[in-house]
């Protein structure tokens, strides 16, 4: 006994019990899991299957004093990144995020923005180490050769337990509690096997026809759909707004409008207001996918790096058969998510990125909304001259996390409760976004363009997350909303199609609707017959009945229908169901209710995945 206590002031032992002390931090910051009990048997097999084979393995004391070192480093940020991860989306970490590693630089600020003064309690006790080492101090080294068979056995033990783990709580819907009873190590494993295994299994012999997703939605072909052709021949303009919430719409500080652009076109456009977000793991990337193509982004990686070699069908290839010119804008690198393997599988015929825009007035990752806007005109009175209709997306990125807003430019004053913090901070970037916007609008008008277009305007995904919001930032922000800042609030974007001569009264939409729906309601406009073509939205102008999957930023089995959002829980049955509308007071209502929904939703995403997985690689 005396031996194996030894072990405890040893380079194995202080590393496993300060790695053992991490990991219980982050059950308390990531699952609110206040149980030592619970967090010892998810942390030990994830601390000591890398502790152990290094005891093993190193027999020499300095070497061994320095691999020790070094592991603390590597999983004590690991540990961080793993709390950084979910302070921002909610959701745990794994190993796709690696496919963005090189990426981190461009979202550095991002990042540094999420880290808390707390966290570097996480490296403290190296910081110590480092600093006992300059005195000299040295730890006890061990004597393995009477325990290396009883530590060859124990990490045996520990493979064991990490296999079992996956394999017991594999069938666990919500991944947040997959992690909490797994481990993250186990957690890791059962992703990374649960993929080998999806990508090597037969895609089932299952044909997928318009008619075979319509009968899984439960709708009808209609036969004279309103607005149909309203908007024939005209040009398309596109604009995504970055991290852009429906909450900002309407809303007012100190008697200010935040988004006079948008409460202005809401009176001459049709606006949707209960409409929320398709993405996955891509965010930005995934919104642009989604919203081309009617299709669900992959459950884990983003649709561009999942699918940038495939030939995709698209609302841009369906423009380009009817003679428009198709140019996407981004005023960030084309590389950034891949959208140079993204722009061609979507037909995109041109893109313009930074090396179109230059690198003034930058703002996040690029240069500003102001620039997008200015530099893009050009770009479309040239295609407006060749007399054939275009399509244009513009990427417009100026509100993007940390939110930082420039001191150069003209943008609201908050009540003073407000300034300075980080959801005042967010509402001053979209406040600028919005005028951005307001500029671009009034030079389509003054060029000519406006008339004969159709304008549609979307976020693309949430801008502040429940999980990162201070509880200072909390109460002032729930304060001005007069309800609770929970996830069908964060995840609600807002929709508007401004079609001159067509919206000019302006027409809002209560029912439920997604990012995936907006292709097929612009198609519906133009004049475009999706009858005959496989895509998973619905013309949000012709069909109320709607269910909606979410991916990624909410449990697997996660959706909504036309009057709740549905979170899953370990179980279909131990789910949470919340009501829509934050005019109704919250009931927990039983999930069994909305069952069939649940089935028909985990269908359509099957059939989703394997006919984007069909499709022809392009040549």
């Amino acid at each position: 006994m005396h031996r194996w206590s030894s072990y405890l002031r040893t380079p194995f032992g202080i590393t496993t019990l300060l790695l053992l002390i991490k990991y219980y931090g982050l059950q308390l910051i990531v699952f609110q899991n206040p149980n030592p009990l619970a967090g010892l048997l998810a942390a030990l097999p994830s601390v000591l299957v890398f502790t152990i084979p290094l005891e093993l393995l190193l027999r020499n004391k300095t070497n061994k004093t320095t691999a020790y070192l070094l592991l603390n480093i590597v999983l004590s940020g690991l540990m961080l990144s793993v709390i950084i991860y979910y302070r921002q989306f909610g959701i745990i970490v794994t190993y796709h995020a690696l496919m963005q590693a090189n990426q981190v630089m461009d979202v550095s600020e991002s990042i540094f923005e999420l880290i808390k003064p707390l966290y570097v309690l996480y490296f403290s006790d190296i910081l110590i180490y480092l600093v006992l080492r300059l005195i000299r101090f040295q730890p006890r080294s061990s004597n393995l050769q009477y325990h290396r068979k009883a530590f060859g056995g124990i990490f045996a033990t520990v493979c064991a337990v990490i296999i079992l783990n996956s394999y017991v709580h594999g069938n666990v819907l919500n991944e947040l509690k997959q992690a909490e009873r797994m481990g993250i190590v186990s957690y890791q494993l059962h992703t990374l096997f649960t993929d080998i295994q999806t990508a090597n299994a037969s895609a089932p012999a299952v044909l997928i026809t318009p008619d075979s997703v319509r009968a899984v939605k439960n709708i009808e072909l209609v036969k004279q759909p309103a607005y149909f052709a309203a908007a024939e021949g005209r040009n398309l303009i596109v604009v995504q707004m970055e991290s852009f919430q429906n909450f900002l719409v309407g809303m007012e500080l100190g008697g200010q409008e935040i988004t006079p652009t948008l409460n202005e076109l809401k009176e001459q456009s049709f606006y949707f207001k209960n409409v929320y977000q398709s993405i996955a793991q891509g965010n930005t990337s995934d919104a642009e996918f989604v919203v081309n193509t009617g299709f669900y982004p992959p459950a884990q990686g983003s649709a561009s790096q999942t699918y940038g070699d495939k030939r995709i069908p698209s609302l841009p290839r369906l423009l380009n058969g009817l003679g428009y010119q198709t140019v996407t804008l981004h005023t960030n690198e084309v590389e950034f998510w891949n959208r140079i393997q993204m722009y061609p599988a979507l037909g995109f015929k041109k893109y313009y990125d930074q090396t179109y825009f230059g690198d003034d007035d930058i703002i996040a990752f690029g240069p500003s909304d102001e620039v997008l806007y200015k530099k893009t005109l050009p770009v479309l009175t040239k295609l407006q001259e060749q007399n054939k209709p275009f399509y244009a997306q513009l990427i417009a990125q100026s509100s993007h996390h940390p939110f930082l807003p420039p001191e150069n430019k003209e943008m609201i004053t908050l009540p003073e409760a407000w300034e300075g913090t980080d959801i005042g901070n967010y509402i001053k970037l979209a406040n600028y976004a919005d005028k951005a916007l307001g500029q671009f609008i009034d030079a389509l008008k003054e060029s000519g363009i406006w008339e004969n277009s159709v304008l549609v305007v979307y976020g693309d995904h949430f801008g502040v997350s429940s999980h990162s919001l201070s509880n200072e930032d909390r109460e002032l922000l729930e304060q001005q909303l007069g309800h609770e800042y929970d996830l069908r609030t964060v995840h609600n974007i807002p929709l508007f199609i401004a079609v001159p001569g067509v919206t000019d009264e302006g027409r809002t939409f209560t029912h439920t609707g997604g990012q995936i729906d907006i292709m097929a309601t612009v198609a519906n406009l133009l004049g475009i017959s999706l009858d005959s073509y496989v895509q998973f939205g619905q013309d949000l102008l012709n069909y109320q009945d709607n269910i909606l999957a979410s991916r990624f930023y909410l449990p697997t089995g996660s959706f909504y229908n036309d009057e709740i959002m549905y979170i899953s829980g370990e179980t279909f049955g131990e789910g949470t169901v919340i009501p829509l509308s934050v005019e109704d007071p919250l009931f927990e209502a039983d999930p069994n209710l909305y069952r069939d929904d649940f089935v028909r939703m985990m269908r359509m995403l099957q059939m989703n995945d394997i006919y984007l997985e069909s499709l022809p690689v392009r040549r």
